[in-house]
């Protein structure tokens, strides 16, 4: 595995795909651990110790079944070289600040729609913003294959620069805050004419062009979603930095298993 040209794609497209990087008896064990309980997404048998502090809670709370699990996925996660992928990425010391698997059933409705994250859930008022580096690279593993319309990461590529240069903007108090969570939302913040301008000196006038036409063709469903849509084999996962515009397509064929990892840059 080169490290540097995953670091490489990852700053330039904001998004890699890895297949087999899960050896046969890790799948089965992650996703008989997955199976046993079939977390929801945010549930709270779906997080995992991540630090010291947490480790001691789950031990007074005599959960041990999550401290041993928390143990053997912090064990995969240095077997599988994901700090250092980080680390490359980020091009400094970093931290692993969330570890999470969770059970979505098969549904006609997206796991998630088209949205932005660390963009305040949508909210109108805010009191104190995000610093533009306080986004997550995050490690999705697959435990059963995805594709278009089963439960696969969609990704519009670059657009991560767009937005990290858009919380810079807001963050520096050149640009005024307007919610932007979703798709159709931040595409009204970047069309503002003061924002667009602010924007285009820092990504450049092509990027922005480019990106608002894919994504109104998103909106407008006239686009090939096959081109946005990750597909993935068991086994197989996807990192992505989590400033870019994603989405998380229809369960539509099978129940979908994920094993998650999030990595920070340490302050």
């Amino acid at each position: 595995m080169d490290i540097t040209e995953i670091s490489k794609t990852l700053k330039s497209e904001g998004i890699f795909t890895k297949e087999n990087w899960l050896n046969e008896n890790d799948q089965k064990k992650i996703a008989t651990t997955i199976q046993n309980l079939k977390p929801a997404k945010e549930d709270s048998n779906s997080f995992f110790i991540t630090n010291y502090k947490i480790f001691l809670m789950k031990i007074f709370k005599f959960n041990f079944k999550n401290v041993l699990t928390s143990i053997y996925y912090q064990k995969l996660s240095k077997k599988l070289k994901l700090i250092e992928i980080a680390k490359e990425f980020f091009e400094t010391e970093v931290r692993l600040t969330r570890i999470d698997h969770y059970w979505t059933s098969k549904s006609e409705k997206p796991v998630i729609q088209w949205h932005v994250d660390n963009a305040y859930s949508g909210r109108k008022k805010i009191n104190k913003f995000y610093k533009p580096d306080e986004n997550a690279l995050k490690f999705i593993f697959y435990l059963n294959d995805v594709s278009s319309d089963n439960g696969c990461l969609s990704y519009i590529p670059k657009s991560q620069k767009i937005a990290y240069a858009l919380k810079q903007g807001i963050y520096k108090g050149e640009i005024e805050y307007q919610s932007y969570w979703t798709l159709f939302d931040f595409r009204k913040i970047i069309t503002k004419q003061n924002n667009f301008n602010y924007l285009k000196k820092i990504v450049g006038e092509k990027l922005l062009l480019e990106f608002l036409n894919t994504s109104e063709s998103i909106l407008n469903k006239t686009h090939d979603k096959k081109i946005f849509d990750k597909s993935v084999n068991k086994g197989g996962a996807v990192i992505f930095d989590e400033a870019g515009v994603h989405m998380g397509s229809k369960t539509m064929l099978s129940d979908r298993m994920v094993l998650r990892f999030f990595y920070k840059k340490k302050f």
